[in-house]
């Protein structure tokens, strides 16, 4: 049920678990644990829909690379940023939780096997379609890989009425995590303000930080800052390893037997480098995806090959004289970017509305990660040469050395990760493989910001695996 933000200081030590955020991770941990008779707070600093008032607190600044404008990359409403999530839904590979040769910052302190117990409930959360197992391609370093396509949920709309009338979770509007108080290694109270300069503290067993992959790192800075450094004190990492999957438009290719990488049965094909390519490639892990041309698109690729290679223009037309379908594909791609210490996010001079430092965010593709898309295209052009299926086309700006990465279009998939990454030793990361500050007994972060490497995947899939195994963490110490 909603509670009014006048009423949190009433609340004493009632509450099992107050969840500060109310997007992917935040509604999956409150509705689990409610659902399991536990007294959950989840507050939320935003209103039950957008407002200019509450999205002005995600302004920042960017230094680096073109990036998307950081109010425009995410959402502050009750949802979160599933109120924009596309649906697009694929767990990371297997060997993404792995050192990859490229770049052994990526090895996570968990492996595959760690969340794939959570995958069922977390796609029945998210009202998954069925994915299919991914399909290698006979000659060919890379497999045709499948996502779940279907109509995204809206959370804030699928748990409404557990919201609104479950006596086990109570939600908070326009509640915002102020600070942190901290004192013997246990959080002991966390300090909300509303826009009316109202302030109110909260007691809880355990405090879980679901804000997003930028605010989680925001915040924590923030109340790291006015604890002194005891909330963190290893805070080394606080904020780095920040990573995005660049997306982008990356060239065009004809295909003269769509029926090898199934392009005849459907308009989207989706393929990945195999991990052996990865590792002799000396690259990362990459989706590239092949968007089926209509007729006339295809043929003018065709008349366009043709007066390039003349022979193989030939070809082609005896090809089509035969009856022969030859599908044009347009090429895009998102693919994984280097872990590197230098990306991050860190507090700003201008504060917002609410006295918080704004978030600037630090970010640059390295040259690992041009070599990531170039040599994935150059994987697919490669094998369809040599076994004469069909030829690829690089986009102007991948086809020369040193690739330019564009500073318009896509850009990126809006994926927020890293900043609090999880690992080992708190000289290394910001939250153990529970997902608790090391510092802190009962304080947890929650969501993308643990990610220590990215994968291609859209992350919201393994974002709801990761918070549902902490719930079940959760569980066991709340018994």
């Amino acid at each position: 049920m909603y509670v009014p933000f006048e009423t949190l200081s009433e609340l004493g030590d009632t509450v099992d678990v107050c969840v500060i955020g109310s997007g992917a991770a935040g509604v999956s941990i409150a509705v689990t644990l409610s659902h399991l008779g536990h007294r959950v707070l989840m507050c939320e600093g935003g209103d039950e829909i957008f407002s200019e008032r509450s999205q002005d607190s995600y302004r920042g600044e960017v230094e680096g690379d073109t990036y998307i404008p950081l109010e425009v990359s995410r959402l502050r409403h009750l949802g979160g940023s599933t109120n924009h999530w596309g649906g697009v839904c694929r767990s990371l590979d297997t060997y993404d939780f792995t050192a990859k040769s490229a770049a052994p910052e990526t090895a996570w302190p968990i492996n595959h096997d760690d969340l794939s117990p959570y995958f069922t409930a977390a796609a029945e959360l998210l009202d998954l379609d069925p994915i299919a197992a991914d399909e290698p391609i006979e000659g060919a370093e890379f497999q045709r890989i499948h996502y779940s396509l279907g109509t995204p949920v809206r959370v804030q709309h699928k748990y409404a009425d557990a919201i609104s009338e479950s006596e086990h979770l109570l939600c908070c509007l326009t509640a915002n995590l102020l600070g942190l108080e901290t004192e013997n290694g246990h959080v002991t109270r966390a300090t909300f303000g509303n826009y009316t300069g109202e302030q109110h503290q909260v007691r809880a067993r355990y405090f879980v930080l679901a804000c997003g992959g930028i605010e989680n790192s925001r915040l924590l800075l923030w109340c790291n800052q006015q604890a002194n450094g005891q909330l963190i004190p290893h805070a080394d990492t606080l904020g780095r390893y920040w990573m995005e999957h660049p997306h982008a438009t990356v060239g065009q290719a004809l295909i003269f037997e769509p029926e090898a990488l199934g392009l005849d049965e459907t308009y989207n094909v989706f393929l990945s480098p195999s991990e052996q390519a990865l590792e002799h490639r000396e690259m990362l892990n990459c989706g590239l995806r092949l968007h089926r041309m209509n007729a006339e698109a295809s043929q003018a690729l065709i008349e366009e090959l043709s007066t390039q290679a003349p022979t193989l223009g030939e070809q082609i037309r005896a090809w089509q004289a035969d009856g022969r379908v030859i599908h044009g594909a347009m090429l895009r791609a998102a693919w994984e970017q280097e872990p590197r210490f230098e990306n991050r996010v860190e507090l700003s001079e201008e504060l917002d509305s609410l006295g918080i430092p704004r978030s600037r965010l630090v970010w640059t593709q390295s040259a690992l990660d041009r070599h990531t898309i170039r040599e994935s295209l150059m994987l697919l052009g490669e094998y369809l040469l040599e076994e004469n299926i069909g030829r690829v086309q690089l986009a102007d700006w991948l086809a020369a050395l040193p690739v330019t990465i564009p500073t318009d279009g896509e850009l990126a998939g809006r994926h927020h990760m890293g900043g609090t990454r999880m690992s080992h030793r708190p000289e290394e990361g910001i939250v153990n493989t529970d997902c608790r500050l090391f510092a802190q007994a009962n304080m947890y972060v929650a969501g993308s910001s643990v990610f220590a490497s990215a994968g291609h995947a859209n992350p919201t899939l393994t974002i709801v695996q990761l918070a549902l195994r902490l719930c079940d963490h959760l569980e066991q110490r709340l018994a």
